[in-house]
């Protein structure tokens, strides 16, 4: 789950963090793709040491695309996603790290710790880990 506004508010305060981006095509050699060489120098003039993915941002336009109709099938989909989440590393080409980060819940919609706020604290903590989990994951699951 995103923060609402939080990209709206930091480019306002920010305007610097947006840059335009020149983005390099594979090229076809006798009939085979030759994809982006990504160890030379970025093509935008800027080097980035590190790449942040949130995958929420990626497989949502993935699965439901605004400009063709969405993926027959899961493996559709998930070609999709691998081919989003490449062309935008070559975009950056980060030299040091790239973290992704999966955002999973165990339960239908609601993340766990969502209901945490709600419920009321005991004196033990670890009294209250269990009624979370046995109120909001079952008891034969990990919190």
């Amino acid at each position: 789950m995103g923060v609402p506004a939080l990209f709206r508010w930091l480019s306002k305060k920010y305007p610097k963090i947006i840059s335009p981006v020149i983005e390099e095509q594979p090229t076809n050699v006798d009939g085979e793709e030759v994809p982006v060489e990504t160890t030379k120098a970025n093509p935008n003039g800027e080097e980035f040491d590190n790449l942040y993915l949130d995958m929420n941002g990626i497989v949502h336009p993935c699965s439901h695309p605004e400009d063709r109709p969405p993926p027959a099938n899961e493996e559709e989909m998930m070609l999709a996603i691998f081919e989003y989440t490449d062309r935008v590393v070559n975009m950056v080409r980060p030299r040091k790290l790239l973290l992704i980060a999966v955002g999973m819940s165990r339960t239908l919609g609601v993340s766990t710790n969502g209901p945490l706020v709600n419920l009321p604290r005991s004196s033990s903590p670890a009294l209250h880990r269990s009624r979370v989990r046995e109120k909001y994951v079952g008891a034969n699951q990990y919190l």
